[in-house]
């Protein structure tokens, strides 16, 4: 597909999963087009067409583009201007993304990050489309960025939860929340996939990951402010296992209401919710994002739910659905069972439909110098 009239965008890592899985659903995007890719020095100087493909799905007909290093970050920022790209999707490891992100953001890009070093930042804003995206007023206070603007995505097993939750809590309120996870091989990367020593390890807990996972989702169902956003004063309890499974995250989740509730209430909450993403109706937005499934315990299958096919080179929709089951109401208590695809809804689907955010909201303009817009505040009904 030609790149004209596209928005030009780059794509910073080239071998990992997200970053291949972001490249896979832009290339034939008709609002997005990947025009840079950077890379490790290993990877510097080859075609991205002759770098292992690292996802399951055939590899998708290629632009021709020649990874480059991210060098000094100041000049690659020059470089990445001077050829019209608007908006950078940041797959990078935590160092490089320490180095490379801000500085980009400072030359005058709108950088989309999926490091964990910006999500507790004040100035940046950690939002999910379908959730919490009045939060992205916060980008009117990022002066230190110029026209440039950084905005942080979740922890990709954050996203189901707070798509599921944050409807109760705006309907009922939620006193309490207990989460126990059962995280997919490819939420560690693809050398995590392919280290055959480790299955005789699993399950085993995620260091550091309940504490991320609970604090993020303290700051997405918190009200965004002048300074960031209020946490949630919710109590939260996490426990999060790696298992051998490939794909696919899933969350086993018990929650105390305000008040009690029926299950055929609980059930209309979730029916019922929408946010901005669907009301403009974006490519990626799935015009339900929670779907119903008999039997969550079958990843395989619950992961694929939002799109009429498994292709997600041709349908943005596939896998983009959060999929809810084995639900059950006593008073005001609810359990139930979560899943979605890790790196699809939780990582570069989800970062995709940022994008789409920001330009359908006029908040990148796409045309001339990346821009942001004058932001007014953001009700989640509008």
């Amino acid at each position: 597909m030609s790149g004209l009239g596209r928005v030009r965008c780059a794509i910073l890592g080239s071998r990992g999963l997200v970053a291949q899985r972001i490249l896979q659903r832009i290339v034939n995007h008709h609002w997005l087009y990947p025009a840079a890719v950077v890379g490790s020095p290993e990877t510097a100087g080859k075609r991205i067409s002759e770098l292992p493909w690292s996802l399951d799905e055939k590899r998708p007909h290629l632009p021709d583009i020649t990874v480059r290093e991210i060098g000094d970050p100041a000049s690659l920022a020059g470089d990445l201007i001077s050829e019209g790209i608007r908006i950078v999707f940041s797959a990078l490891p935590e160092g490089p993304a320490e180095i490379a992100e801000e500085a980009l953001a400072s030359s005058g890009l709108v950088v989309i990050s999926h490091s964990i070093i910006h999500r507790m930042k004040e100035h940046v804003p950690l939002v999910i489309p379908e959730v919490n995206h009045s939060h992205l007023q916060i980008l009117s206070f990022q002066d230190q960025y110029g026209e440039g603007r950084l905005i942080s995505c979740s922890n990709c097993m954050t996203v189901p939860l707070a798509i599921t939750l944050s409807p109760l809590n705006a309907e009922i309120g939620i006193r309490g929340i207990s989460i126990s996870t059962e995280q997919s091989l490819s939420g560690g990367g693809r050398e995590m996939i392919s280290d055959s020593q480790l299955n005789n390890l699993l399950p085993m807990e995620i260091e550091g990951e309940a504490d991320s996972v609970r604090r993020e989702l303290l700051r997405i169902l918190g009200d965004p402010n002048s300074e960031g956003a209020a946490n949630a004063v919710i109590d939260i309890d996490v426990m999060c296992e790696r298992v051998s499974r490939k794909h696919g995250h899933l969350a086993r989740v018990e929650v105390i209401l305000e008040r009690e509730a029926s299950a055929h209430e609980i059930i209309q909450i979730w029916t019922k919710h929408t946010s901005r993403a669907q009301a403009l109706d974006l490519p990626s937005a799935c015009q339900e994002p929670i779907h119903f499934v008999p039997d969550p315990d079958n990843v395989e299958e619950s992961r694929w739910e939002g799109g009429e096919t498994r292709s997600p080179e041709r349908d943005l929709r596939a896998a983009m659905a959060v999929a809810v089951g084995d639900i059950r109401v006593s008073g005001n208590r609810v359990s139930f069972t979560t899943v979605a695809d890790n790196t699809i809804r939780g990582a570069a689907g989800y970062s995709v439909l940022m994008a789409e955010l920001l330009l359908a909201e006029g908040m990148v303009h796409d045309i001339g110098h990346p821009k942001i817009s004058h932001l007014r505040p953001i009700r989640e009904g509008q």
